[in-house]
């Protein structure tokens, strides 16, 4: 197994501190996407997830079927939550 580097920590580090501190503000700002925003924040915390999982709990060097069990996993769980909020929107 190995360890990621302390840059490549420290920029992941970085992108989830940006992430989090621009869908706050988006979901503070809802006006700013209108009904849209909910994805727009979704798709940033699964991007947050994969990266977490890629970089921190050290995904990205697992066997192949590990990585695309949690892939499919992260993938699935962002896209049913944005289909039920689209969903819920229309009605």
């Amino acid at each position: 197994m190995t360890h990621t580097s302390s840059r490549l920590a420290t920029m992941v580090w970085l992108f989830l501190v940006c992430a989090t501190l621009g869908s706050s503000w988006l979901a503070g700002h809802h006006s700013f996407a209108g009904e849209w925003t909910a994805v727009f924040v979704m798709l940033v915390a699964y991007a947050k997830a994969r990266a977490i999982m890629l970089y921190f709990m050290d995904l990205r060097t697992a066997g192949l079927p590990w990585r695309l069990s949690f892939e499919a996993w992260g993938l699935a769980s962002a896209v049913v939550v944005i289909a039920l909020w689209l969903q819920a929107t229309e009605a």
